[in-house]
């Protein structure tokens, strides 16, 4: 008999710690899992960058709107979450510590306790509650504890058969109980896991969703022609169609000959004035100065430079900038004829 009991508790701990060994590794085949899913989701926003159809600065200028639209629903996701947990986490210690004074001492009669259900609308209240709840768990575990007590005072039972009845409930209880909490920690973190992952696939997918508004302008032309030397301008018309107001900024890549040959380097632009506030249907009109740098332009010959003109979300528009220097303007001077 007792080599029978040697060898059954040696395989109770074995299967214990399979199955801990198989939770473990279930949580983190999930979490690798969403992990890949998230990457691939911020690599196709990134192509988007690259292609030009997705500002640079989109998820910083994307991230407050999403978080207003969304947030109260991750946060009450979040709140269930962490109420379910702590519920379970009371059930389980108070069951145990019920349950060990019970298998001596029973109660009989006791109604059943029911914890309280999450209100996302008062999750203060859903606190207080549980207290109360966690209270009256422990109040029966008590009374337990007290009947048992009696029950040796009494002289019905001898304090060696009490403690024998509590080494046995624990032999055989606390590897179940330690599996059950075990269990209840790893669905708490797949549950996080969860809830960022959904969090991190709709931010995304909200982002890509971006490259494919209508409101982006299709690229326009402006010739920028002038004799080396001086200043070449011309004047651009902006307006806000959007419902919202926005901030319209400009960055301009490097000039350089369309036909490849010579070096890039950065045009000395002016815009005037360089960042305006727009209201929804304002218009605004910036003129573009450019000084052809005879160290630069090259006389007859084409260069092009790409201006874009951003106002967050509301517009893209890319201006391609034709650049041309002519011959540059001689003045002769000539001296009064003498008297």
């Amino acid at each position: 008999m007792a080599t029978h009991a040697t060898v059954s508790e040696d395989r109770s701990q074995g299967t214990s710690s399979a199955d801990w060994s198989s939770t473990y590794s279930n949580f983190l085949s999930r979490a690798s899992g969403q992990a890949a899913a998230t990457l691939e989701l911020y690599q196709q926003a990134l192509i988007r960058v690259a292609e030009g159809k997705l500002e640079p600065t989109v998820f910083q200028t994307h991230f407050p709107k999403f978080i207003q639209a969304n947030g109260s629903l991750y946060t009450n996701r979040l709140s269930e979450l962490g109420s379910r947990f702590l519920t379970r986490l009371v059930d389980l210690s108070s069951s145990y510590s019920r349950q060990g004074v019970e298998s001596v001492a029973p109660n009989f009669g006791e109604p059943e306790l029911v914890p309280p259900r999450f209100e996302t609308d008062n999750p203060m209240r859903w606190f207080e509650q549980l207290a109360e709840y966690a209270g009256k768990l422990n109040n029966r575990a008590l009374k337990a504890y007290r009947k048992q007590l009696d029950q040796v005072a009494a002289g019905e039972k001898t304090p060696a058969q009490v403690q024998q009845k509590t080494v046995d409930y624990l032999s055989n209880r606390f590897p179940q109980l330690l599996q059950q909490m075990t269990e209840l920690y790893f669905d708490l973190l797949n549950g996080l896991n969860d809830v960022r992952a959904s969090y991190e696939k709709d931010y995304f997918q909200s982002v890509l969703a971006l490259a494919n508004k209508p409101e982006r302008i299709p690229p326009v032309v402006v010739d920028l022609t002038a004799p080396r030397g001086e200043v070449a301008s011309a004047s651009l018309s902006v307006a806000n169609t959007a419902a919202e107001k926005c901030n319209v900024v400009f960055k301009f890549t490097d000039a350089r000959r369309v036909d490849g040959s010579g070096p890039a380097f950065a045009p000395d632009l002016e815009i005037t004035p360089p960042v305006v506030e727009l209201v929804p249907g304002q218009e605004q009109k910036f003129r573009l100065s450019l000084r052809l740098d005879p160290a630069h332009f090259q006389e007859g010959a084409v260069y092009n430079s790409t201006l874009f003109i951003s106002g967050g979300e509301a517009f893209r528009v890319e201006v391609n900038l034709r650049i041309v220097a002519t011959a540059a303007t001689h003045v002769v001077n000539v001296p009064p004829s003498e008297a």
